[in-house]
């Protein structure tokens, strides 16, 4: 497919996305004083405000279009999104579970562990693999969300997504005051991270490339949560993640690229849509690549001394590591893992 086709932006956002989660890993749990602190409590919700941005996108093209064909999507999606969930699942249970691990398995329980661990997301080392689970449940709603969307009216949506932001809300904010929401809205479905999938297929049918009001949302949204962080401590319920704050910045950002991300400068697309192909395999990798690599050659030189090149070092050479695993795994174990599947299903299908 060309770069016109592609639309660049989109692109550069899931390139950006996939660096700013990276970062969000490198930046140090711990801060030693209040420079540090700050410097993190800024930079943590625009980096994890793309977490919001990888459902969007996800959304904004299965909402729209591509699931005309449930079967067909299924099988496209178990080739694109579960083999390679579990072929780098798979990589992690080897490093730490076999290579590094200590208990002398037979490959019959390790065969069972894994297993085990990929269904009940347990993978050693795997904190950052739950976006697998919401992404793969979304995946199998998704021919049925698109149905609904399309046979809503522009108002019909635009009420639809004030539901969920207003039950999000409530969700998020009442609980931290001691106000118990109850079961009636414990049973509600429409809320968590399925307000992404369905606000980046909104976004771009409702407002198209409108960017000024959502700069002022995001803007707003990005002062709350400071305030929250630096007024209010002992009060941040939901700061991050599913807070409408988060949603509002989530949306400034992918407006933002709506409206200027078509950059004419073909030679560097062309890398960034090279990029993006493996952007999925970057992020499966990366918290491999950052804890076993990246940041013990980082720890060896004199830049574990500075707080934020520390931090930007760590980002940059895990994400260009990963990039080169990403490209060397997919070209070889994930290309045998397809072939091995495709080649069962014809066996099945024969039989």
């Amino acid at each position: 497919m060309g770069l016109k086709k592609r639309e660049v932006k989109y692109d550069y956002l899931r390139t950006l996305a996939v660096f700013a989660i990276i970062m969000v890993h490198a930046v140090p749990g711990e801060t030693l004083n209040f420079k540090q602190w700050l410097f993190s409590a800024a930079l943590s919700p625009v980096l994890l405000a793309f977490v919001g941005i990888y459902f969007m996108l996800s959304g904004l093209f299965l909402l729209k279009s591509g699931t005309e064909d449930i079967p067909g999507f299924y099988w496209s999606r178990f080739q694109t999104i579960v083999l390679p969930f579990v072929c780098y699942s798979g990589i992690y249970y080897w490093y730490f579970a076999i290579y590094l691990g200590v208990e002398p398995f037979r490959w019959q329980e390790h065969l069972a562990a894994f297993g085990k661990g990929l269904f009940t997301g347990t993978i050693p080392m795997t904190p950052h693999l739950w976006f697998m689970y919401v992404i793969m449940a979304l995946y199998l709603c998704a021919p049925f969300l698109a149905r609904m969307m399309k046979a809503m009216s522009d108002r019909e949506l635009k009420l639809f997504l004030a539901l969920m932001v207003v039950v999000q809300g409530i969700c998020t904010y009442l609980p931290a005051l001691g106000l118990d929401v109850g079961e009636g809205f414990q049973y509600m479905i429409f809320k968590g991270w399925l307000i992404y999938f369905v606000l980046g297929y909104a976004l771009k049918r409702l407002y198209g490339s409108s960017s000024l009001p959502f700069a002022f949302l995001g803007i707003a949204g990005f002062c709350i949560t400071m305030v929250q962080k630096c007024v209010t401590p002992s009060f941040t319920p939901g700061i991050h993640d599913l807070a409408p704050t988060m949603i509002a910045m989530a949306a400034a950002i992918f407006q933002l690229f709506e409206r200027f991300g078509d950059i004419k400068s073909p030679a560097f697309a062309k890398v960034v849509g090279c990029i993006s192909r493996y952007s999925y395999s970057i992020y499966l990798i990366h918290y491999l690549v950052l804890g076993q690599a990246a940041r013990g050659l980082v720890e060896k030189t004199f830049l574990r001394h500075y707080y934020v090149p520390k931090i930007v070092c760590e980002t940059i050479l895990t994400f260009v590591i990963s990039l080169a695993a990403a490209w060397f795994i997919d070209g070889t174990l994930g290309r045998l893992l397809k072939k091995a599947v495709g080649a069962v299903m014809i066996v099945g299908k024969k039989v």
